[in-house]
């Protein structure tokens, strides 16, 4: 049974998705101005605003801000248009995308400002890429002054976030650290982060049909975590969350997440992903 997608008015959105067996979704330039116009048609039907994108070749990253709600709307406008489209242009059928794509509610600031980041970090996975504002296909080039900022593009919340300076931004998203100075993860955070890493696990490695993204995990994630070495604060934090009603029963729900990360590799993966995010920020505090 699929999760029903939270949204409301005013939600802003971490949204994702990629090719049909990981296959191209943009086979030109031409491809990608495409895809930027369907962008301005949500935002003029749904009224949905782009905060940040990146265009990949296999993949893109949104993050949106949806004033009247109607994110899956929006999305499914976009993909079947785009599709229909590109279809067109290169004379072939079937879809273009998986199946459903991945969205995580961002309700921090924290967390939008570590997913604008990693969306214009993302070229630098392509060879040849050498930094982040060399590539064309992402909205960094527009938050750092380069080229005119569309319709559609709204830079004005992740720049407040920066002080309204595009300076702070550039050193932020080129630095070493997630979070600027004087930030620090939170719960809330964390749980997003779980979101986020469950859904790159999905993209890089899940099926074409449903992505695999079983409530469980999540909270075996949170417990695995709960007794890593993270900051003890957050460890706090997490077992307040997880509401174990005695000792016995933490010890008892550690033991059983253990067993099941120790014949598990992609529950592993996601782990060490999560505790490399809290371990290089508190290396940078």
């Amino acid at each position: 049974m699929r999760r029903q997608r939270v949204d409301f008015e005013g939600a802003v959105h971490h949204v994702m998705n990629r090719g049909v067996n990981r296959q191209q979704i943009y086979f030109g330039d031409a491809d990608r101005v495409e895809f930027g116009d369907r962008l301005a048609e949500i935002n003029e039907l749904f009224g949905v605003r782009t905060l940040a994108y990146c265009l990949m070749g296999t993949h893109f990253h949104l993050i949106l801000r949806t004033p009247r709600a109607g994110l899956s709307d929006a999305m499914q406008h976009l993909g079947s248009v785009y599709t229909r489209r590109t279809n067109r242009r290169i004379g072939r059928d079937g879809p273009l995308f998986r199946g459903r794509f991945h969205s995580i509610l961002v309700t921090t600031d924290a967390y939008l400002i570590a997913a604008a980041r990693y969306v214009h970090r993302n070229p630098l996975e392509l060879s040849g890429v050498a930094d982040a504002a060399s590539y064309r296909w992402s909205s960094y080039r527009t938050y750092l002054g380069l080229r005119p900022e569309p319709a559609f593009l709204d830079t004005d919340l992740l720049l407040g976030l920066h002080g309204h300076d595009r300076l702070a931004l550039a050193d932020h998203t080129d630095g070493h650290s997630e979070l600027p100075t004087g930030m620090t993860w939170t719960l809330d955070d964390l749980e997003q982060l779980i979101a986020f890493e469950i859904a790159r696990f999905d993209m890089l490695h899940g099926n074409d049909h449903e992505p695999h993204t079983p409530r469980v995990l999540g909270r075996t994630l949170l417990v695995l975590l709960s007794a890593a070495d993270i900051d003890p604060h957050l460890a706090r934090a997490i077992d307040a969350r997880l509401a174990f009603p005695s000792g016995t029963a933490r010890r008892m729900a550690i033991s059983r997440a253990r067993r099941r990360a120790a014949d598990d590799a992609p529950l592993r993966h996601i782990l060490d992903r999560l505790r490399h995010h809290l371990a290089e920020h508190r290396r940078a505090a």
